[in-house]
Protein backbone atom coordinates (compact mmCIF):
# COMPACT_ATOMS: atom_id res chain seq x y z
CA UNK A 1 0.00 0.00 0.00
CA UNK A 2 1.24 3.35 -1.03
CA UNK A 3 -1.32 5.80 0.58
CA UNK A 4 0.40 8.94 -1.23
CA UNK A 5 1.28 7.13 -4.58
CA UNK A 6 -0.82 9.45 -7.73
CA UNK A 7 -2.02 6.22 -9.90
CA UNK A 8 -4.80 5.97 -12.88
CA UNK A 9 -8.22 4.68 -11.74
CA UNK A 10 -11.60 4.26 -13.18
CA UNK A 11 -14.68 5.61 -11.70
CA UNK A 12 -17.51 3.09 -12.21
CA UNK A 13 -21.07 4.87 -11.00
CA UNK A 14 -24.73 3.55 -10.58
CA UNK A 15 -27.53 5.48 -9.70
CA UNK A 16 -26.50 4.85 -5.73
CA UNK A 17 -22.83 4.37 -5.82
CA UNK A 18 -19.55 5.69 -7.24
CA UNK A 19 -16.69 3.32 -6.64
CA UNK A 20 -12.99 4.41 -7.58
CA UNK A 21 -10.60 1.36 -8.26
CA UNK A 22 -7.39 0.70 -10.24
CA UNK A 23 -8.12 -0.73 -13.57
CA UNK A 24 -6.89 -4.13 -12.72
CA UNK A 25 -8.56 -3.96 -9.31
CA UNK A 26 -11.26 -6.92 -9.00
CA UNK A 27 -15.39 -6.73 -8.39
CA UNK A 28 -17.94 -9.32 -8.65
CA UNK A 29 -20.09 -8.23 -12.09
CA UNK A 30 -23.36 -9.51 -13.58
CA UNK A 31 -26.04 -11.54 -12.35
CA UNK A 32 -23.36 -14.44 -11.56
CA UNK A 33 -20.91 -12.41 -9.77
CA UNK A 34 -17.94 -13.37 -12.06
CA UNK A 35 -14.94 -11.74 -11.10
CA UNK A 36 -13.74 -8.92 -13.61
CA UNK A 37 -10.96 -6.12 -13.32
CA UNK A 38 -12.43 -3.02 -13.61
CA UNK A 39 -11.27 -1.96 -17.22
CA UNK A 40 -13.09 -4.92 -18.54
CA UNK A 41 -16.59 -4.06 -17.07
CA UNK A 42 -18.95 -1.84 -19.31
CA UNK A 43 -21.88 0.66 -19.18
CA UNK A 44 -25.14 -1.04 -18.59
CA UNK A 45 -23.12 -4.30 -16.83
CA UNK A 46 -24.01 -4.52 -13.23
CA UNK A 47 -21.62 -4.75 -10.07
CA UNK A 48 -22.99 -5.40 -6.74
CA UNK A 49 -23.44 -3.04 -3.98
CA UNK A 50 -23.99 -3.81 -0.18
CA UNK A 51 -27.31 -3.18 0.75
CA UNK A 52 -27.68 -2.47 4.56
CA UNK A 53 -31.70 -2.25 4.28
CA UNK A 54 -31.59 -6.04 2.71
CA UNK A 55 -28.50 -7.20 4.52
CA UNK A 56 -26.97 -8.35 1.51
CA UNK A 57 -25.53 -7.36 -1.97
CA UNK A 58 -27.65 -6.50 -4.61
CA UNK A 59 -27.31 -5.31 -8.30
CA UNK A 60 -26.95 -1.72 -9.99
CA UNK A 61 -26.33 -1.00 -13.76
CA UNK A 62 -23.19 0.78 -14.27
CA UNK A 63 -24.35 4.43 -15.38
CA UNK A 64 -20.71 5.59 -16.10
CA UNK A 65 -17.09 4.71 -16.61
CA UNK A 66 -14.41 7.95 -16.56
CA UNK A 67 -10.73 7.61 -16.04
CA UNK A 68 -9.31 10.13 -13.08
CA UNK A 69 -5.58 10.25 -11.45
CA UNK A 70 -5.90 10.20 -7.61
CA UNK A 71 -3.64 9.75 -4.69
CA UNK A 72 -3.62 6.63 -2.92
CA UNK A 73 -3.31 2.67 -3.71
CA UNK A 74 -4.42 -0.06 -1.22
CA UNK A 75 -5.19 -3.96 -1.09
CA UNK A 76 -7.92 -4.38 1.57
CA UNK A 77 -7.22 -8.06 2.58
CA UNK A 78 -10.41 -9.78 4.99
CA UNK A 79 -10.38 -11.25 7.63
CA UNK A 80 -13.24 -12.98 7.63
CA UNK A 81 -13.54 -14.21 4.06
CA UNK A 82 -15.59 -11.73 2.52
CA UNK A 83 -15.63 -9.19 -0.45
CA UNK A 84 -14.09 -5.83 0.78
CA UNK A 85 -16.96 -3.26 0.27
CA UNK A 86 -15.32 0.35 -0.92
CA UNK A 87 -17.47 3.30 -0.78
CA UNK A 88 -20.57 0.42 -0.91
CA UNK A 89 -19.62 -1.31 -3.68
CA UNK A 90 -18.24 -5.11 -3.68
CA UNK A 91 -14.62 -5.33 -5.11
CA UNK A 92 -12.32 -8.51 -4.82
CA UNK A 93 -8.61 -8.80 -4.05
CA UNK A 94 -8.33 -12.14 -5.55
CA UNK A 95 -10.42 -14.97 -6.91
CA UNK A 96 -13.76 -16.05 -4.43
CA UNK A 97 -11.30 -19.38 -3.41
CA UNK A 98 -8.43 -17.34 -2.19
CA UNK A 99 -11.58 -14.89 -0.77
CA UNK A 100 -12.91 -17.94 1.15
CA UNK A 101 -9.43 -19.87 2.23
CA UNK A 102 -8.18 -16.12 4.06
CA UNK A 103 -11.26 -16.85 6.28
CA UNK A 104 -9.39 -19.85 7.99
CA UNK A 105 -5.31 -18.67 6.91
CA UNK A 106 -5.62 -14.99 7.76
CA UNK A 107 -6.78 -15.41 11.36
CA UNK A 108 -4.19 -18.10 12.21
CA UNK A 109 -1.46 -16.33 10.27
CA UNK A 110 -2.14 -13.09 12.46
CA UNK A 111 -2.39 -14.97 15.74
CA UNK A 112 1.47 -16.19 14.75
CA UNK A 113 2.88 -12.81 13.94
CA UNK A 114 0.64 -10.38 15.65
CA UNK A 115 1.96 -7.26 13.85
CA UNK A 116 0.36 -8.43 10.28
CA UNK A 117 -3.01 -7.58 11.66
CA UNK A 118 -2.25 -3.75 10.91
CA UNK A 119 -2.91 -4.80 6.86
CA UNK A 120 -6.24 -6.97 8.21
CA UNK A 121 -9.53 -5.23 7.83
CA UNK A 122 -12.45 -7.09 9.62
Amino acid sequence: ADPSAKAAFLSLTTAAATVTLTPTHKLPAGPAKALKQASEVAVGETMWLASPAVGTLVQEPILGIASVMADGLHSPLTKHGGWPVVDGVATSYNSAAVVARNKYLVPLVEAVCPSLGRLVVA
